[in-house]
């Protein structure tokens, strides 16, 4: 049964076990977790094709886990299935090399926006950009080898950073323009100056963090060289519909609704930011 409550389902919703409420912010979590359930509909997510089989409904459960708003809900949840879910955050997640992970797990307070981790066999793992902290995840990610190496590609998504950063001492690597003293990276342990690029302290040649001021003043983003990955944070947002080879075919953009600095910069830096570099950009939205 639904639970009684404002949290009802929104008449989009395809009749079943899983549906989306009113407080959706369309951010798209549930769509990169389970496009089979999934899509977008009168301007915020919704339940169109109902999970018939247990890998669908575990791949919904993740979308239910990972809702930065928990606006998504399953009025009967398979204690197997669910710890399947939490078990398979964070999710492999397809690059040139495997080691690359998507967090799930999206936070609010960073509007939903995505985090990875990137699992390096020398100078220890990087996490770029923060997803909601949960017990659970932290214990899939020391299963992983933990995190050494906080990257933060600039102010908005560093929502959870000491909590991150403490539970696992990790380093928080951000450029000292974007750190401040109200969310407290002006105490990150790694403030970078200039305009780069640079290296992880560790010196490792597998990494390269690149200065990419537009979205917002000193805005990074990160390129894993081992898997031909750039990771954008909001520097370069993705469509939802993907090309037929990804990202990397050209459908990547930037969004002048959401610049705090200048567009200009941010338009002139895209698409020549990823061409020759890597074969595929992972940011931290995707548009619709």
């Amino acid at each position: 049964m639904i639970p009684p409550g404002p949290l009802l389902p929104i008449i989009q919703n395809a009749p079943g076990n899983f549906y989306v409420d009113h407080t959706c912010i369309d951010c798209a979590t549930c769509r990169w977790v389970a496009p089979g359930s999934f899509k977008h509909v009168d301007g915020q997510a919704a339940v169109t094709s109902q999970p018939l089989d247990a890998a669908a409904r575990i791949e919904a459960l993740q979308a239910v886990l990972s809702c930065p708003t928990f606006s998504i809900h399953a009025t009967h949840r398979d204690p197997a299935e669910l710890k399947a879910a939490q078990a398979g955050l964070p999710r492999p997640w397809p690059t040139a090399a495997p080691g690359v992970y998507y967090c799930g797990w999206h936070s609010e307070e960073t509007f939903g926006g995505a985090s990875w981790l990137i699992v390096r066999p020398e100078g220890g793992n990087v996490m770029v950009d923060c997803p909601r902290f949960n017990p659970v995840l932290a214990k899939r990610i020391a299963e992983l080898g933990g995190v050494k190496w906080l990257f933060l590609t600039h102010r908005d998504d560093v929502a959870g950073h000491q909590r991150w950063a403490s539970h696992f001492g990790a380093s928080r690597v951000i450029h000292e323009r974007e750190a401040t003293a109200r969310q407290g990276t002006d105490a990150s342990e790694v403030q970078l100056t200039g305009t780069g690029p640079w290296t992880l302290p560790d010196g490792g040649d597998d990494v390269q963090i690149i200065h990419t001021p537009g979205h917002t003043s000193h805005h990074l983003c990160l390129l894993s060289r081992p898997h031909e990955a750039l990771f954008t944070g909001d520097h370069l947002c993705a469509h939802e519909e993907p090309a037929p080879g990804g990202v990397e075919e050209g459908r990547v953009e930037v969004s002048s609704q959401f610049n705090w600095y200048s567009f200009e910069k941010q338009v002139g830096g895209g698409h020549s930011l990823v061409k020759g570099r890597c074969t595929a950009a992972w940011p931290a939205f995707w548009l619709w």
